[in-house]
This record gives structure tokens, C-alpha cells and sequence, in this order.
């Protein structure tokens, strides 16, 4: 019996040194999945036509690679960026971290990043945590809220990873989340550790994560919900 249980594991788990589909951060060193404490993977929103790529990841990455996290990005293409897409790669590519032997996980997102990063809380094991940052994917039109509140929804009634710990971060006056409120509401009933960091006083807007005031004020305390030591 332990002999198929585990042939069906081999088969069932990603090929050890496949493609990674993140890309290693040029801004931080990389120790290795044995000598680091783990990875954080960092995925930004989209990004304008007249962008050459993403903005450099904001200020609180910077306190994961302090904790000894090699810092990895997942850039998705800019003119084809699919929710189901990204979060199956997603789901590749931390499978894969594991494989390598990155004994912890952090995954980080903004914007639509932050949104197909909720993803993962369908798969217990993949990651360790989860910081979220202004997640929105549907525009902001009046027209499009009821599909994105019905994919909101569905990441958290897909959440199955209890040990996993999610930091939620909604700034102010976003226009991107027209009902913070009641997302809050539907978050709270997610199988999840949960962390809200809600409205706080500044910054404000849906990129201030890139704003110092967002680290100043937030990092330390959601650097060690996320990654305690």
C-alpha cells in the first residue's frame, strides 16, 4: 500500500526542476532554498502600454528579503492576463518552490495581482501567507460589480488552507473596491488565518502600497503576521 500511495505521489507532483514561471528579483540576493529561510513571491497589477514592465516591488518586500526570503516576481503578460490563468500558474510555480525546497512561503500581491494571488488559499500547502493589497480585477464601471463581487465570493468559498495566513489590505478611497465593507464581511467567513488591515488613515488610493507611508505605517506589522519567527 505505501509503495502505490507513494508511486501515485510521484506521479501526481510537479517534475523537480521544471520551469519556474517567476522571475528572480535583480534587486535582492539569492541564497537558495537551502540556505534561505523561505521565498516570497511578489505579483504586481497591471501595468500601462506605455510601461516598459511593472513598477519595482514597493517598499514592504524589503522587509522579507531582511528576513532572509529570496524575492521572487511573477510577472504575467500584459496584453493577456486571465484570473483562471494566472492562478493555475500560480499554483505551478509554488508547487515547484516547494519542490525545490523553499521551506516557507509568502506570496504578495497588488491590484489584480493581489486578486489572483487569493488564489492559492484553494490549495493548503502552497503557501505559508498571503499579504494582499488593494486586490481588483474588474474595473471600476458600475457595470462590472456584480461579476466581481461574485468572483470574490467564490476565492473565499474555495478557501481550504487553515493554516495558511492571509494579511487583507484595503486603502481608502479606492475605486476599485466600491463596498470595502461588505468584502471585509465575506473574507471573515474564509478558511483562513486572517489578518485585516482595513482603512487606515493614509495612505489612501489604490497604489498606495508604493507610497513610503505604506511601509512606515503597515510593514512591521504585517511583515510579522505573515512570516513569524
Amino acid at each position: 500500500m505505501f509503495r502505490l500511495i507513494f508511486c501515485l505521489f510521484l506521479l501526481a507532483a510537479p517534475a523537480l526542476g521544471a520551469d519556474l514561471p517567476f522571475t528572480p528579483s535583480g534587486l535582492f540576493p539569492q541564497a537558495g532554498p537551502h540556505a534561505a529561510r523561505g521565498a516570497v513571491v511578489w505579483l504586481p497589477g497591471m501595468y500601462g502600454r506605455d510601461q516598459s514592465g511593472p513598477p519595482d516591488p514597493p517598499d514592504i518586500v524589503n522587509r522579507f528579503a531582511e528576513r532572509r526570503l529570496d524575492v521572487f516576481q511573477f510577472i504575467r503578460p500584459r496584453e493577456h492576463d486571465p484570473l483562471a490563468g494566472g492562478a493555475e500558474t500560480l499554483a505551478r510555480g509554488l508547487a515547484e518552490l516547494r519542490q525545490r525546497g523553499y521551506r516557507r512561503i509568502v506570496v504578495a500581491g497588488h491590484s489584480r495581482g493581489a486578486w489572483i494571488a487569493l488564489s492559492a488559499m484553494a490549495h493548503p500547502g502552497l503557501a505559508d501567507a498571503l499579504v494582499v493589497v488593494s486586490a481588483g480585477a474588474f474595473g471600476t464601471k458600475p457595470e462590472r460589480q456584480p461579476e466581481a463581487r461574485a468572483s470574490w465570493q467564490a476565492l473565499w468559498h474555495a478557501a481550504r488552507a487553515p493554516a495558511t495566513r492571509v494579511v487583507l489590505v484595503q486603502l481608502a478611497d479606492d475605486p476599485y473596491d466600491p463596498d470595502p465593507k461588505w468584502r471585509l464581511g465575506v473574507a471573515k467567513r474564509g478558511k483562513v488565518r486572517l489578518k485585516s488591515v482595513y482603512l487606515p488613515p493614509n495612505p489612501v488610493g489604490h497604489i498606495g502600497v508604493y507610497e513610503p507611508a505604506f511601509d512606515e505605517q503597515l510593514g512591521a506589522t504585517i511583515a510579522a503576521f505573515a512570516d513569524p519567527r
